[in-house]
């Protein structure tokens, strides 16, 4: 094939890969999505897996404003830095949805030692009382909370 001929093909695709590109950018791009599972081990051993619905904005911001309290209640109580202290709530339905609307608590706390039994059953009440000042419905039960450290040692 001569160079002329070469041109003239690469020319004649240009117009066909500038409109795909214009398409291809037109579009509108996929919104992330979450989705979280919260697996229950049954006394029988079975495992049941629940999906998580999507929370509102109202509820993220109320558990926002929960994990904030807890994140200083535990870090005034261990002497730890608040930022030494990563908590995860969640709730199965929105604010206002259920009745009584059940509250999962996850604490980890970055440090090597452990915290006195005392100190972790005064951290276990207070996640539990800061759940209790709302008139929102929300429960949450100490079989509900998880508290470890960074060896992965379970405290609660």
């Amino acid at each position: 094939m001569n160079s002329k001929s070469k041109k003239t093909i690469l020319f004649s695709m240009l117009p066909v890969t500038f409109a795909v590109s214009y398409y291809l950018i037109g579009q509108p791009k996929p919104k992330p999505e979450v989705t979280s599972e919260l697996t229950e081990i049954l006394p029988n051993g079975e495992m049941k897996v629940s999906i998580m619905k999507k929370v509102d904005e109202e509820t993220m911001k109320w558990l926002d404003e929960k994990k904030a309290n807890i994140q200083s209640l535990i870090a005034e109580q261990t002497g730890l830095k608040v930022e030494d202290v990563l908590v995860s709530a969640t709730s199965e339905s929105n604010i206002g949805d259920s009745k009584n609307q059940e509250i999962t608590c996850s604490v980890v706390l970055r440090t090597e030692s452990t915290i006195d039994d005392q100190i972790i059953h005064n951290v276990v009440n207070g996640i539990i009382n800061v759940f209790k000042q709302d008139s929102e419905g929300a429960n949450i039960s100490k079989e509900n909370i998880v508290i470890t450290n960074n060896n992965t040692d379970v405290l609660h």
